[in-house]
């Protein structure tokens, strides 16, 4: 008996010792100082890069680098208005073909671990940064290095960076063709910049106003190319922008704090953490458990799990949709592909796949460019399409992007609904990599391909040109293999033209001729999304996705 007892006693005395363990090591409560000071983004960390003017087009970076980094100009969000930025003003010659840019006095650069500027930021960084998104590397001077025994260092600093900088591509601005579209930039003074251009293009500063036009510092570039440390202008990044980067893991969470020195309105939140450590999922069940604050690119199918005043939303500037190989014989025909077109219910699609989130596209500029309907016509023809010997090659760019969440989902329901029509397709998952890899080497022997495309400003022409144009035909990004020099035509005359009304009738005779030839058949606009939590105030997203981080508030919570 007394043995039973004293073991009694020494399991009571271990349990008590595991409670008493469990209740000292539990994580403790966040101060309310540090709660109410501190916002948690949680986001698809898929394609992301420090890096906006070479990030691939629809990668998830710019909720980072929005805060980081500055443009000589801002698309407001609700109005989607162009407004000065790190350009202060501007005025454009008679003829259209010079920009000088007045630029902002006192506008200073980051100071972190890895750099301290030692000047603000004025024409040579505009010049620098503007040169680099042209894909033109020689800006920065060589060193002057001298071995020991008095020859000349056998390759210099320059050239070796030429070499590496040819095998970097910008695929935004080789998108709209920018290299073709600047003739030179040039500084006129200190603090004025002259951008002379091939020919009048009214759309150009709202490509300077897209996410991808950020302002480097050619100071921390010349500093890391002195060490021979050019890449790490790409990895460690300084901007000007109202936050500046504290910590990165990768594949996990950025820390960011606001930069003391921020020429325009100070950041209200002093300490942003934005996730990727989730997918959509895991995201949902964060923000439901209170662990995110904000998050994007939520699952459609769960959007009923939270309040209708946590969703903050606005229509998408992007378009899903599907691509004829025109270079392949098996879909060359017309007949065919109109019934193709005329088999997949677009509506069905929207609400099965994303539920309320996503509407079907009637067209293939998506509306929040451009409001006009054009008239369709009857393009009806009167034979009938030639039978498919053999099942068509459908390829599926099967990652998620802003226009499509759920590639394989969506192909999978057009391929039923193009077999109730007696078309057989064979879908074939592939990623960008693989389709970039196989185009260059001629080998992308897919009929049709499903993809899409985003705008990041509000020019139309800047949606068209890329997807539609003979001047990206073969490019990654004209995916159709389509060329018709009409269309180009007319896309040059809505650029030079400062008549909405001729625009307007160029964008009409565009739609219309793509809806005759059927290089592409339109499926969906999503729109941009977020959950919200009730503790945080005044979120605003853009069509192209911008979340201002700076103009949040933060509801005190006194809980803590």
């Amino acid at each position: 008996m007394y043995s039973f007892h004293r073991q009694a006693v020494k399991f009571f005395a271990f349990f008590t010792c595991i409670c008493l363990s469990i209740k000292i090591f539990a994580a403790p409560r966040i101060p309310s100082e540090l709660y109410n000071q501190s916002l948690i983004y949680c986001t698809n960390g898929f394609g992301f890069s420090f890096n906006p003017q070479t990030a691939d087009m629809g990668a998830n970076m710019n909720v980072v680098t929005d805060q980081i980094y500055d443009k000589l100009f801002e698309l407001e969000p609700s109005s989607n208005k162009l407004k000065p930025a790190l350009a202060e003003r501007y005025s454009i010659s008679d003829d259209g073909k010079v920009i000088t840019l007045y630029l902002r006095k006192n506008v200073a650069f980051h100071s972190t671990k890895w750099f301290t500027p030692t000047r603000k930021l004025n024409a040579e960084d505009v010049i620098f940064s503007l040169n680099r998104m042209m894909g033109l590397v020689g800006d920065l001077p060589a060193l002057n290095r001298v071995s020991d025994d008095g020859s000349a260092f056998h390759q210099t600093q320059e050239r070796a960076y030429r070499n590496k900088a040819n095998l970097v591509h910008f695929p935004y601005f080789e998108s709209i063709a920018l290299k073709k579209k600047i003739a030179r930039v040039s500084a006129v003074n200190n603090m004025t910049v002259k951008i002379e251009l091939a020919e009048p293009d009214h759309a150009l500063l709202s490509h300077l106003a897209s996410q991808y036009a950020v302002i480097l510092s050619k100071e921390y570039a010349l500093q890391l190319n002195a060490d021979e440390n050019l890449s790490q202008l790409d990895t460690l990044p300084v901007g000007t922008g109202v936050y500046q980067l504290v910590s990165y893991t990768q594949n996990d969470y950025i820390r960011l704090q606001p930069n003391p020195h921020y020429w325009g309105k100070k950041a209200k939140v002093g300490n942003i953490v934005v996730d990727f450590s989730s997918d959509g999922t895991g995201r949902m069940a964060k923000f439901l458990n209170k662990e995110c604050d904000i998050v994007a690119f939520p699952e459609p199918s769960q959007l009923t799990q939270v309040k209708p005043s946590q969703i903050v939303e606005n229509d998408g500037a992007n378009l899903a949709f599907i691509a004829f190989n025109m270079q392949r014989p098996a879909v060359q025909d017309l007949a065919l592909r109109q019934q193709i077109s005329k088999a997949i219910d677009r509506k069905r699609i929207a609400d099965k796949l994303f539920f309320g989130s996503a509407s079907a596209a009637e067209q293939i500029l998506p509306k929040t460019l451009w409001q006009q309907a054009y008239s369709k016509g009857n393009f009806d023809v009167s034979f009938k399409p030639q039978r498919v010997q053999k099942p068509l090659v459908f390829w599926v760019v099967d990652e998620k992007r802003v226009f499509n969440l759920h590639p394989m989902k969506m192909a999978e329901m057009i391929k039923s609904a193009l077999a109730q029509q007696g078309i057989e397709v064979q879908l074939k998952a592939v990623s960008r990599t693989y389709v970039i890899q196989q185009n260059d080497i001629g080998n992308a022997d897919y009929d049709l391909i499903l993809t899409g495309w985003l705008a990041n400003n509000s020019d139309p022409n800047g949606f068209l040109a890329p997807i539609l144009s003979c001047a990206s035909q073969y490019d990654m990004t004209n995916l159709a293999n389509w060329c018709r020099p009409i269309f180009d035509f007319w896309l040059n005359i809505a650029k030079l033209s400062k008549n909405v009304k001729v625009r307007d009738t160029m964008y009409q005779l565009m739609q219309s001729k793509i809806a005759s030839e059927v290089p592409i058949i339109p499926i969906v606009n999503t729109k941009r999304l977020l959950l919200v939590n009730d503790r945080v105030d005044n979120v605003e997203v853009s069509p192209y996705g911008q979340v201002r981080l700076a103009d949040l508030r933060l509801k005190i919570n006194k809980q803590n």
